[in-house]
């Protein structure tokens, strides 16, 4: 799991719901858990929507992974989150592991397995991407990303 996932789940399980006002989740973030000011933690909501961690209905925001499979570590506090800053790849192991709720190590083993079956002719991140589709998880903004970097290096 990654800071990200745990940082969204936090508020949801604070408060034990599964949906939010999007101001109600800002104002978990800034003032109950004192994390981030407002403005980074609207930030937060907008890279955790990129990265497919939320669903928006509305002003209304909801995890869009299993809470219950999410446990954030005794004393957890979010590092940086800044969604430049993190591979694609990183971006799509988080997206596999938050919509299908399977250990990191599992999903990176999934993705070493697959570059060999390929015989390691495609980048890594492709073999990722195989294997998120392969599981039924959506990357159309990540594999416009890759395909981008692909193309111009």
């Amino acid at each position: 799991m990654t800071d990200l996932i745990y940082t969204i789940s936090v508020p949801f399980k604070r408060k034990g719901k599964d949906s939010l006002k999007e101001s109600e989740f800002v104002l978990a973030l800034s003032f109950d858990l004192n994390w981030f000011t407002p403005e980074q933690a609207k930030k937060v909501v907008l890279e955790a929507e990129k990265a497919g961690l939320i669903k928006r209905e509305g002003d209304i925001i909801r995890p869009a992974f299993d809470l219950s499979s999410v446990e954030p570590p005794q004393g957890f506090k979010p590092g940086v989150l800044d969604e430049e800053e993190r591979s694609i790849f990183d971006r799509i192991i988080e997206r596999i592991t938050a919509e299908t709720g399977m250990d990191k190590r599992k999903v990176i083993a999934l993705i070493n397995k697959k570059q060999d079956e390929l015989s390691k002719l495609v980048e890594i991140e492709v073999s990722a991407i195989l294997i998120a589709l392969e599981h039924g998880v959506a990357l159309d903004n990540l594999i416009d990303e890759e395909y981008k970097a692909l193309v111009n290096p």
